[in-house]
This record gives C-alpha cells, structure tokens and sequence, in this order.
C-alpha cells in the first residue's frame, strides 16, 4: 500500500511539474499562468491521493474474501487474508488517481475561466475512471480476488466522483449548480442515517434493488459528456436534470425504506453499506 501510494504521489508531482512548463498547451491556453496552474493541480490532486491511499491504509484489515462469520457454520472460520492488494484493487485505486485528477482540475477552475482544454481533460480522466469502474469487479470475481476492501474502496471512489466530478464540470461552467445535488445525495443519507441512529431511532435494512447500480451509472455516464465542451451541449439540461431527478427519487424512497416509512423488509437496526 505505501508503495502504491508513493509511486502516485511521485507520479503526480511529475506531471505537475511537467504542466508547469511554458510549452504544455493544456495549461499555456488558460488564463492562470502555467506555475500557477500546475502548482494548484499538483496540491488539490496530491491531497486526494493521499486520503485515498489512508483511507485504504486504515482499512487494510478488510483485505480479506466476503464471508466469514456470515452464518453459524462460518462464524468460526477466519476470512481468507489476501497478503497484497492484487489486481482488481489497484484497478480500484487507479481510478481514485484519475478522479484525483479531476479534482485537481476542480482546483485550478477556482483561479478563473480557463481554456476548454481543461474540461476536456476532466471529461477523459473520469469518463476513463467510470469506465474502469466495470473493470475491477469483474476482474476480482475471474481471479478469486473479491476483497471487502476492494467493495469498499470502490464504494468511496464512485461516490466521491460522482461529488468531485460535477463539482469541476459547476467551476467550469458545463454542468448547472443543482447538479451538485447529485454528489451530495448520498453523503447526505448517510449523515442523516448516523443522525437517526444517535439519537436512538430504528433503522432497517435496505431491500436489494438492483435500480440503485443501474441510477449511478446512468450518473457516471452522463457526467464525462456534460464536461466535455461543445458535445450534445443543446441537450444536456434536459439529460442532467432527468438523470438527477430519478437518482434524488432514488434517495427519498430509500430513506423512506430506512426509516420505516415505506416497510422495510427487516425488523429493525439494519446496516446500509458506506
């Protein structure tokens, strides 16, 4: 892990000093100048790569096989450790570097309007780590790799693009503020469901829907081509704003199934994976 964590960070402080010379286009074109941008890029991509790999860091004692305690004949049976992190992870990890990226793009937006180069760059870097995000599931079930850290990595690492993401399509001026709410959603549930949880209100579990996949990848779709400049640009508030409205529905009558509102199939103090 700390290997894995240090080649990204090197990495990242390569590439910000290659987009601190003059004859970068990316960064020639816009309006910061090209010590300013790179230095913005480096920092906000750095930060996140190093909360991602701590992340990972400090739940290290999850890179062991699902199952183990699951039902009485395996509550004895220890979790089959995995002593690397294996392909599929690093997938997994490759595609936070890119959204890292992404928010390193986001950063350098806060300095002004830049040239379109730079939207075109955040749309390649998450439409490439959305499209991955098929990849490293299937990969750990071909190599009997399946991980709880892998699961939860790639949880925190779709959530926090769906944030990230259209937070630098907002700076850039692709995407319109309300799709912020996109991001949002889902820290929000689970802000509301520790609240809940605090003050000694039932909770239940969630009933298995595979609509909630399906509403999320509808989102890691539509977001590379809303960043990116000039393509379906007529249509992409009708897109955005139906693709938003069905996830945010989603929510709500998630939160009705946790509450109990809508009846939950359990009884009672059910967990909602974070």
């Amino acid at each position: 892990m700390l290997e894995t964590g240090g080649a990204a960070a090197a990495a990242t402080l390569a590439f910000g000093g290659l987009l601190a010379t003059e004859w970068v286009w990316l960064v020639s074109r816009a309006d910061p100048s090209p010590q300013t941008a790179a230095a913005t890029w480096a920092a906000g991509t750095l930060f996140v790569v190093v909360g991602l790999c701590a992340y990972a860091y400090a739940n290290a004692n999850e890179n062991v096989a699902p199952g183990g305690g699951e039902t009485a004949e395996s509550a004895a049976e220890p979790a089959r450790a995995y002593d690397s992190l294996g392909v599929p992870t690093a997938v997994t990890l490759a595609r936070g570097f890119l959204v890292a990226g992404v928010a390193g793009v986001a950063g350098v937006a806060l300095h002004g309007p830049l040239s379109p180069s730079w939207a075109w760059a955040a749309a390649v870097g998450y439409g490439v780590a959305a499209a991955l995000d098929a990849l490293d599931g299937a990969l750990a079930r071909r190599l009997d790799r399946v991980s709880r850290l892998g699961a939860r990595l790639d949880t925190a690492v779709d959530a926090f693009g769906l944030l990230v993401a259209p937070l630098a399509g907002v700076l850039l001026g692709e995407l319109a503020w309300w799709y912020l709410s996109v991001g949002a959603a889902r820290y929000v549930f689970l802000l509301g469901l520790r609240l809940r949880q605090r003050a000694g209100r039932p909770t239940f579990d969630l009933p298995p829907r595979a609509s909630r996949r399906v509403l999320a990848g509808v989102q890691m779709a539509v977001v590379p081509l809303a960043l990116a400049p000039g393509v379906f640009d007529p249509l992409m508030p009708l897109v955005t704003g139906v693709a938003a409205a069905a996830l945010l529905v989603g929510f709500a009558r998630d939160w009705g199934y946790v509450s109990g509102r809508l009846g939950s199939e359990a009884d009672g103090d059910g967990s909602v994976a974070e």
